[in-house]
């Protein structure tokens, strides 16, 4: 079995200015962990556990995705949960990724996958809030009031593999295809 998802990746200059935005989070009692820039993507679609099999066909299928390249912007930050648990940047794309996740989700439809029940807001997510503290709210609040972390070009839709390990994350890319 192996762990997947399918995403998209912003470019390196606004991973690092997310990256920046992480760190400015720091030096309260709360417990966060900054998500790292290589770590950095819009999930489409989280499969969890595939069979090596399906693979191909998950690749197959992808190919069959009908976009053209397009811009994002990423500006704004929310929170999800109560207490908060993501610290996220919002994403402005005149609902492109939207419109990806639906080609994705009805893509593997055939195969079994079942379609996401939630509502998709696509995001990237700059930290996880392993322990609340109120103190963090100022911090948040000072990011929400950033004009932009940027605009980048979204060219091409990717199929990860993600390992669990003891120090986090790994992700490896099993294919990528191009808008």
């Amino acid at each position: 079995m192996v762990r997947t998802f399918i995403a998209v990746e912003p470019s390196d200059e606004i991973k690092n200015t997310l990256v920046a935005a992480g760190c400015s989070l720091r030096g309260t009692p709360a417990r966060i962990t900054s998500v790292q820039a290589p770590l950095m993507h819009i999930t489409l679609k989280f499969l969890g556990e595939i069979t090596e099999s399906q693979i191909p066909k998950i690749t197959t299928a992808l190919h069959d995705i009908r976009a053209c390249p397009y811009q994002i912007t990423v500006l704004g930050v929310g929170v999800f949960g109560r207490p908060p648990r993501i610290i996220k940047a919002e994403i402005r794309d005149g609902e492109a990724t939207v419109d990806l996740a639906r080609q994705v989700d009805a893509l593997l439809l055939p195969m079994g996958i079942a379609k996401n029940l939630k509502p998709f807001s696509p995001h990237l997510t700059i930290a996880r809030i392993k322990e609340y503290s109120p103190a963090l709210q100022p911090k948040i609040i000072a990011l929400k009031n950033q004009p932009s972390f940027g605009t980048c070009t979204i060219d091409e839709v990717v199929f990860k593999k993600s390992t669990l390990t003891p120090s986090g994350p790994m992700y490896e890319t099993i294919a990528g295809v191009k808008l």
